[in-house]
């Protein structure tokens, strides 16, 4: 497995150093990135570039919680620790969906005990197997916004603009989708509902969070309007 690729903020040097040495210190193999301010970590911020975002909660200028709202709105997924001297934000954090609240003074087995949930929850994480170049790889499902059948190719979507073209058929890959927040409202496209911004009524397609459409044909209308609804609902509900 890949190192975990950890993001590392807190306004105090002191207190960077010592999460570091401790991140270093645990039996996983980690990579880690240093940031001095929420801002230079939200600035820098891009889907799928880091596995956990471990940062303090209490920082001049803009505060841990405060940059987390601003990524949760970019991604919904990447798991969050907080470090805090206080536990008054521990409903904000339930409300970002943080991973762990850790209070300080930080201890080794906090960090060893958060990476190997992280580990975990990576290892377990759904994704699309793919070869390309004889070489397989394993695409997280959360990262994927939509698939297109583009002649003998099928292109795959991905979060940060990241995009795909892999030689083959899309309905080769749809079983494993199968029981994942995907429909396929076309016979050239499938697309993640957790992407899904709306359906354009007049141009019939589901519009996507990346500001790119996807067709839906005119047989499909109802049952693509239905599969959207479907899945706010069961949102709602916490089911997705």
């Amino acid at each position: 497995m890949e190192p975990l690729r950890i993001a590392i903020c807190d306004d105090q040097t002191e207190e960077r150093e010592k999460l570091l040495l401790l991140v270093e210190q645990a039996p996983i193999q980690t990579k880690s990135i240093l940031f001095a301010s929420s801002e230079d970590l939200v600035e820098a911020f891009e889907p799928g570039i880091f596995d956990l975002l471990l940062m303090d909660i209490y920082m001049d200028g803009m505060t841990g919680v405060e940059a987390v709202q601003k990524i949760r709105k970019i991604d919904a997924e990447i798991p969050v620790a907080f470090t805090t001297t206080s536990t008054e934000h521990a409903l904000e954090s339930y409300r970002l969906s943080v991973l762990k609240y850790i209070e300080k003074p930080v201890k080794s087995k906090d960090i060893h005990d958060l990476l190997q949930l992280v580990k975990l929850k990576k290892e377990n994480t759904p994704s699309l197997s793919i070869k390309q170049n004889g070489i397989e790889e394993k695409i997280p499902v959360s990262d994927i916004l939509y698939l297109e059948q583009q002649a003998h190719h099928v292109l795959i979507a991905q979060k940060g603009g990241k995009e795909l073209l892999l030689y083959g058929k899309l309905s080769t890959l749809l079983p494993q989708l199968e029981g994942q927040p995907f429909f396929c409202p076309h016979k050239s496209f499938c697309a993640n509902l957790t992407f899904v911004c709306g359906i354009n009524q007049e141009y019939k397609c589901y519009v996507m969070a990346n500001g790119k459409n996807v067709h839906i044909s005119r047989p499909n209308m109802s049952k693509a309007k239905k599969a959207y609804e479907d899945f706010l609902f069961s949102k709602a509900r916490g089911i997705w």
